[in-house]
């Protein structure tokens, strides 16, 4: 009787480690870096944000992640819980975003943020330097806008519209998450609206902490790209290169 007990008890026991483990498999830890103060404005309260780039200390879901803030109300708080980025439909703000589309911020991550760089060549980003705070904060100035913001269409000055329900003032940050928002405006234009990623996405959508969204390089090989100067840096003494992807015949 007693061996039966035992074996009823260890049985229970792995159980409950099991079902333990698989619930910390659904939590994402992440760390910052490239953190960088600006004052931004959110239906027209001032707010001073720190804009950084998020990542993965440690493997999820066997690969390496980077991500970027997509809702500057609320608090980065540790574990996220990450799911499926098609049933996020924007930051909690009131009233809410309509007709919002993930795939923005994906793609200005997948253009422009240093993590893509990190994550394909691990230890080759500089997150100390200048230039990279710079690009990082230009690509979440720019993720900002699309998420509050959102539009068919972007302009250079969208982000430094004072009647909007984001903005900043204009300085050389503002004008770089422009000409992003332009290039995303071109290339929605040149594909009928449609947006094609080459990596793996997760969004974490929870009431309690700060909306990330995550990506990595996914299992697909990512499509071949090229690194530019960004001649707007290089005018201020801090260059970043910017990744674009090559034009398929």
């Amino acid at each position: 009787m007693r061996m039966i007990k035992f074996s009823i008890a260890c049985a229970l026991g792995l159980l409950l480690l099991l079902s333990s483990g698989l619930a910390m498999a659904d939590t994402m830890s992440v760390a910052h870096r490239g953190n960088k103060s600006v004052t931004v404005w959110v239906d027209g309260n001032r707010r001073n944000a720190i804009t950084a780039e998020f990542y993965t200390p440690n493997t999820y879901q066997d690969a390496m992640w980077f991500g970027y803030c997509v809702d500057p109300l609320q608090s980065f708080k540790n574990p996220i819980t990450p799911g499926d980025p098609d049933l996020w439909s924007g930051p909690e703000i009131s009233p809410p975003v309509t007709n919002y589309d993930w795939r923005e911020v994906a793609w200005l991550m997948e253009n422009y943020a240093p993590g893509v760089s990190e994550i394909e060549n691990p230890g080759t980003v500089n997150y100390g330097s200048a230039a990279v705070k710079l690009a990082i904060q230009a690509v979440q100035l720019a993720i900002w806008e699309v998420t509050l913001d959102h539009s068919t269409t972007y302009t250079s000055g969208s982000i430094t519209n004072s009647s909007s329900r984001f903005y900043t003032l204009s300085s050389t940050v503002a004008s770089m998450a422009g000409s992003y928002l332009v290039a995303l405006s071109e290339y929605k234009s040149t594909h009928g609206g449609n947006i094609s990623l080459t990596g793996e996405y997760l969004i974490n959508d929870q009431g309690d902490r700060q909306d990330l969204t995550m990506g990595t390089s996914g299992a697909g090989t990512p499509e071949p790209a090229t690194m530019l100067l960004m001649g707007s840096a290089l005018a201020a003494g801090a260059g970043f290169f910017r990744r674009r992807r090559r034009r398929k015949a």
